[in-house]
This record gives C-alpha cells, sequence and structure tokens, in this order.
C-alpha cells in the first residue's frame, strides 16, 4: 500500500485515492479500513508535542485545537482501531504539502494530560501510545514471530546479524500491554546495541574513533535519520552510529538537511555491506 521511507504528495496520492480529510492530523476515510495519521513538528506551537519515547513507543497527540479534546472523531478512531478492523497508517510532514511514510501503527494505550489548545489554555488532551512497525516489505523469514519475553540485558551479548534480527521481530499475538511495551523496549534497545556493534567504534559519519571510551564501551550516540527530533522508526537502515560532535551537526548546522541526506546515503552504503556479510 505504502512504502516505509517513501515521500507522498498528501492531496493527490493519499486523498486522490483513499478520500477521507485532506487536512488536520487524523483522517478517516469511509470507503477503506484505514486510518491516516500525521505528524509534524511544527504542532509543538499548539500543544501537539510528538515524539519517540525511551521505550521505543510513539506518543501521539490527539486531534482538538481548542478546549478538553472529546474521545470521538479521529481520536476514537485510533483509539478503536483494532475493534473496527481499522489499519493506522503513520506518516511525517517533510515539507509542505509531503509526508513521509513511517509505517503501520497500533494503539497500545493513551493517557491524558494538560497541554495548552491553539490559545494558549491549558485543557485535557490525549496523548496515544502508538507501536509503529517499521518491518514492512523486510523478508519476514528473518523475523520471530512467536512472542518469547526477553531481557533487553541480553543484547549486549548478541553477535551483529543477532542484534539485526532482534531489532526487526515483530511478534503477532503479544498477550498484554505490558508485554508489548517489553517487547517494543527490547526492539528499540535492539537497534542502538546494532547501530553501536556496527559501527566497530568509529563515528559512521566523519569515520574518526569515538572520542573516548566508556564502561559500555566506545561513546558514540545513535541518530535516527527520518525524524528532525531525537527518535524515528527502528529499522537499520534509520540509525547511524554518530561522534557528539556529528551528532549536533545534525540536528543543529545550518546545513543540517543536507547533511542528513547524506547520512542517509552513507547507511544505505553500510547496509549493503553488512547484509552481503
Amino acid at each position: 500500500m505504502f512504502e516505509i521511507g517513501k515521500e507522498y504528495h498528501r492531496k493527490s496520492e493519499i486523498h486522490g485515492i483513499y478520500k477521507g480529510q485532506a487536512q488536520g492530523g487524523i483522517s478517516t476515510p469511509k470507503d477503506h479500513p484505514v486510518v491516516f495519521v500525521f505528524t509534524s513538528d511544527e504542532g509543538e506551537k499548539h500543544g501537539y508535542k510528538d515524539e519517540y519515547r525511551d521505550d521505543g513507543v510513539f506518543w501521539y497527540t490527539g486531534e482538538g485545537q481548542k478546549g478538553p479534546m472529546r474521545m470521538e472523531s479521529g481520536n476514537k478512531a485510533i483509539r478503536d482501531h483494532k475493534k473496527n478492523n481499522k489499519t493506522i497508517h503513520m506518516f511525517e510532514y517533510t515539507r509542505k504539502a509531503y509526508v513521509r511514510y513511517m509505517g503501520v501503527a497500533e494503539c497500545i494505550g493513551y493517557h491524558e494530560e494538560q497541554r495548552p489548545d491553539n490559545e494558549g489554555s491549558m485543557r485535557t488532551a490525549f496523548i496515544f501510545h502508538l507501536d509503529i512497525d517499521s518491518t514492512i516489505g523486510i523478508d519476514k523469514a528473518e523475523v520471530v514471530s512467536k512472542y518469547i519475553p526477553k531481557p533487553a540485558k541480553e543484547l549486549r551479548r548478541k553477535s551483529l546479524k543477532d542484534l539485526r534480527i532482534s531489532a526487526l521481530e515483530k511478534a503477532d499475538n503479544v498477550p498484554s500491554v505490558k508485554e508489548k511495551l517489553a517487547q517494543t523496549y527490547y526492539r528499540s534497545q535492539a537497534i542502538k546495541f546494532y547501530a553501536l556493534k556496527r559501527s566497530n567504534g568509529d563515528c559512521e559519519a566523519c569515520n574518526d574513533p569515538a572520542p573516548f571510551n566508556s564502561k559500555a564501551g566506545p561513546f558514540l550516540e545513535c541518530h535516527h535519520l527520518h525524524r528532525v527530533s531525537d527518535g524515528g522508526p527502528d529499522h537499520p537502515e534509520n540509525v547511524i552510529a554518530l561522534c557528539p560532535n556529528c551528532h549536533r551537526k545534525a540536528h543543529y548546522a545550518v546545513n543540517a538537511k543536507e547533511f542528513n541526506n547524506t547520512l542517509k546515503s552513507v547507511v544505505e552504503a553500510i547496509e549493503k555491506r553488512v547484509s552481503a556479510m
């Protein structure tokens, strides 16, 4: 249906085909079993702060610009998508009118907190907890499909190949929300260990050795390539191990966008080499 990491013109390539609301953060086409969810860093000025958390879960702010959010329309569509047999497709804005496909998402819960509305008044907002699957298109023979609880600390002992499998594995029948969160955290940690092991102690951007060693080994930072803020789909092709200097450059340099585009090409070449091993 959509390709992970590919850009789409929202109006013509998404709504022109599937219909649904062409504006706003949540779209619910009536003739298709889907819910389209759009995120953008621009929403922060209106209280819509969306972000990946340390456990790998994406926190998405519900819809409603003024006053307390209500569990109706798009918000209800996200909460009840599994009960209604509808699939959530996540997109992030990359530039005006264009969005990048992040993957299929599952709502595993939500909470309420106080956030400002578009007039600056504090109100109750819904924060949905989404588990985004970026393994679409991956050879499922590589991916363990049966859920087996695993401690994240075991990842330190895994080989590069096994870390890649752990980062991609997606169980179909996870018994509970608690175990779902544990699995998501496990994959999130696996991708970080994977990037660090793949780098072999050298920054994958400037190729210089890590600036120092920590108790865990060479000190490098894991950077996600498909969002301006920290976070992003947990997939080997979306992460790169950077020294602190290159990491700051990727976020704050005047040419940060161009630098990140260069890093994408770097990771693509690295992953081709790793896959051929």
